[in-house]
């Protein structure tokens, strides 16, 4: 299993590569810019339009929570949703999942291996960037008035890693279960969306609260706190756990799939 997890590691080299250098755009452009812009945001943090978005303005910290820990993570899973979805059911639709199973390995452990190498590649995505954050803070950092230091943003980006990897998780388990890729992500990309706008909605609105422990993003603290101060561990716990289950689900549908006739898990092939 371990060269299996390797390899899929190499597989996503390029991947890891291209979204850790893209999502650098975040921190060198909104944190270096944020010397120059300051006075302007202070003055536009109580607009409604940013707080139906979920961000805040006010200090350097909401500035960094409002980027970096809500936006970032909001296109980190998009990455989790690409990935996860084609770790299954996009290699089922490839033909290369047949090979793969192929190998004197049992199911369970091609799932964990290709999980494995979800996580990982995830997780070092988000050391890329927290690096990235952490030079760039430096180079402002005598042009701006924080109690911050680099290391409150390192941790702060890398503590939101737990919600890529429940999305990541549920999109495997959604190739495991639905009748093709397509299906998976359309349902992944649902949830994503809903998740983020219906957390920013419930704060704002009665009738969505019963609802919000629904949505991943009310386990995600994105404001100027949660980066001096880390998640709370609770939230944290909630998505792992999520996470958790869904690779759990993902081994349960995985082991009943039956490869290439595109069928959901309930379904089995008849006799003619």
């Amino acid at each position: 299993m371990f060269r299996l997890t390797w390899q899929e590691l190499k597989f996503r080299r390029n991947a890891i590569i291209g979204w850790g250098l893209g999502l650098c755009f975040f921190p060198i452009v909104y944190i270096g810019i944020y010397p120059s812009v300051a006075d302007q945001m202070a003055g536009l943090a109580d607009l409604e339009i940013y707080k139906a978005m979920g961000m805040s303005l006010g200090t350097f910290g909401d500035w960094v929570g409002s980027i970096l820990l809500i936006f970032m993570p909001l296109i980190a899973s998009v990455y989790g949703i690409i990935n996860g979805t084609g770790t299954l059911a996009g290699e089922e639709e490839d033909g290369r999942l047949e090979m793969v199973v192929a190998l004197p390995l049992p199911r369970w452990q091609i799932v964990t291996a290709k999980a494995i190498a979800l996580a990982l590649s995830s997780i070092i995505i988000f050391v890329i960037v927290s690096t990235v954050s952490v030079i760039v803070f430096q180079a402002i950092e005598s042009q701006i008035e924080t109690e911050m230091v680099g290391m409150d943003i390192f941790t702060a980006v890398l503590a939101v890693w737990p919600l890529v990897f429940a999305m990541g998780m549920l999109s495997m388990f959604l190739a495991a279960f639905c009748a093709s890729r397509r299906i998976a992500v359309m349902i992944s990309a649902t949830i994503l969306v809903v998740s983020y706008f219906g957390r920013n909605l419930a704060n704002s609105t009665t009738a969505l609260e019963p609802f919000e422990p629904l949505f991943l993003f009310t386990y995600l603290d994105a404001t100027g706190r949660a980066v001096l101060e880390g998640q709370q561990a609770g939230d944290t716990l909630v998505l792992m756990g999520i996470g958790l289950v869904a690779f759990v689900l993902a081994l349960f549908f995985f082991q009943r799939r039956n490869l290439t006739v595109g069928a959901w898990p309930w379904q089995r092939a008849k006799v003619a």
